[in-house]
């Protein structure tokens, strides 16, 4: 499933769930549409499937760096996903 669709069907989950737990939908619907963008690990991207073969990478090489960039981009978007709103 692309980041896109993933986004489209998670966002009205996201949005009722907020307001069954008395939250803000919009915090709940960032954090899903900016959560859907952190493919890294595994070559799903379109992008990254399209590089995979030319450029002979394994998915071992995609899980090695795309841990650490997993991490990051988690730490970051919550840090920012809290000083935003």
């Amino acid at each position: 499933m692309s980041n896109v669709g993933a986004t489209v069907l998670l966002v009205p989950l996201a949005v009722s769930i907020a307001v069954a737990a008395g939250g803000d939908p919009a915090i709940f619907a960032m954090t899903v549409a900016i959560s859907t963008s952190n493919s890294f690990l595994i070559p799903t991207h379109q992008v990254n499937a399209l590089i995979m073969g030319p450029a002979g990478y394994r998915v071992v090489d995609f899980m090695r760096t795309g841990g650490i960039m997993t991490i990051l981009f988690l730490i970051v978007s919550l840090l920012m996903m809290n000083w935003v709103f």
